[in-house]
């Protein structure tokens, strides 16, 4: 029998679905991939055999109710720390590499052990932010990952801290996870952390913190509840994880924060007192706009009046160049520019049509003037709707 009809076992899609219902929360109606991230403290700490065992066999039941999972995973320079006898996070880059260089195999080996137990193949993907800004390496990528899943395996993924430097860092995991839920169009992201989800204040701190089960919608707010506690394994606090919750809801995707150090992920999924839900936007963007809208890097700034911020944002229009006020930056066309309001106010992400020089002379002037003042007219529009991301 190969990995995949054995991972593929049983194939009874009544019993699929009743699984499925019984292992998320009322507001998640239909979960077809789930993205979990979970934190080194949780890996690494005393007793993390017994909730590694308890994750993978929560997953292992996910995977036989036919849900599709991937698994982003900390841990590598908390291994490493350990072997070199370090008790905080290295605080340079080479000391970060080298504890990742010798912790990701030892947390490799960890997951190997418990999945190999139930027979279910993992795939170990290590990324920097140049393997998801580059489109081309971007799209490769996604379609490794969805050729993984079709063979009944769960990649397992990790920041490539052995090489990584500071500015192809993602810098924690929280936001690498919510990139990789945008990458493959996830339903449901999770983030397992040492708390259970948003509390009005740190609960850490403050005993009498109130917690919130679910929040609607991301605002100014629900950011300022975040009480930014660290430790000396992990980088990211609530703040990095409400700013990940942000990224998936904005795209279309539910998002849960919850505890994964007391808990276990099936309790996350279902139990509203150990975990916050985020709700999606009703809009859910093509791949296309998610990497236009979050992941690709922008070259420029091209600042619009009133008039072309409401089009684009109100009524879905392309950015023609009469609502151009002022360029930031050298982008070429076809590089990815930020689209901004008089002031300063970020309102959509795009691919522009033409280069910084060629905006900036046709700033200002109704599309049919283009060619009288470039020589050429190669496009109507600055940026076509089709390449424009609202935010």
């Amino acid at each position: 029998m190969t990995w995949k009809e054995n991972a593929s076992r049983p194939a009874d899609k009544s019993l699929h679905c009743h699984m499925k219902k019984s292992l998320f929360r009322k507001e998640i109606t239909s979960v077809k991939t789930l993205v979990v991230k979970v934190g080194s403290r949780i890996l690494t700490t005393q007793d993390h055999q017994k909730r590694v065992s308890n994750l993978v066999d929560d997953m292992i039941l996910l995977h036989k109710a036919g849900v599709r999972l991937i698994l982003v995973s900390s841990g590598a320079i908390a291994h490493g720390m350990k072997v070199l006898g370090l008790e905080k996070r290295p605080s340079t880059i080479p000391l970060q590499q080298a504890c990742a260089a010798i912790g990701q195999n030892r947390l490799m080996q960890v997951y190997q052990d418990y999945f190999s137990q139930h027979k279910i193949p993992i795939g170990q993907v290590l990324l920097t932010w140049d393997d998801l800004r580059s489109k081309k390496r971007y799209f490769n990528l996604r379609n490794t990952m969805f050729q993984l899943l079709e063979c009944g395996a769960i990649p397992i993924i990790n920041e490539n801290d052995s090489v990584g430097v500071e500015e192809i860092q993602f810098g924690n995991n929280d936001i690498l996870g919510a990139q990789v839920a945008l990458l493959v169009q996830a339903d449901v992201f999770v983030n397992l952390t040492d708390v259970g989800g948003l509390y009005d204040r740190n609960p850490h701190a403050d005993k009498s913190a109130v917690h919130i089960p679910v929040v609607s919608q991301m605002s100014s707010s629900v950011h300022k509840m975040a009480g930014d506690l660290k430790n000396e394994l992990s980088v990211g606090g609530m703040a990095t994880k409400l700013k990940a919750a942000e990224i998936v809801t904005r795209a279309g995707m539910f998002s849960l924060i919850g505890d994964g150090f007391d808990q276990r992920l099936t309790d996350v999924l279902t139990n509203d007192k150990c975990a916050t839900l985020f709700i999606p936007s009703d809009h859910r963007m093509s791949s296309r706009q998610r990497w236009i809208a979050f992941t690709g890097q922008s070259s420029g700034v091209i600042f619009v009046d009133e008039g072309a911020g409401k089009a684009i944002v109100e009524k879905g229009k392309s950015l023609l160049p009469a609502g151009i006020i002022e360029i930031k930056g050298n982008f070429k066309a076809g590089d990815k520019v930020e689209i901004r309001t008089r002031d300063g106010k970020l309102i959509a992400g795009g691919l522009a049509n033409y280069s910084a020089e060629e905006v900036k002379s046709i700033k200002g002037c109704r599309s049919s003037e283009i060619a009288a003042r470039l020589g050429r007219k190669s496009f109507d529009e600055v940026i076509h709707r089709d390449n424009l991301a609202v935010l």
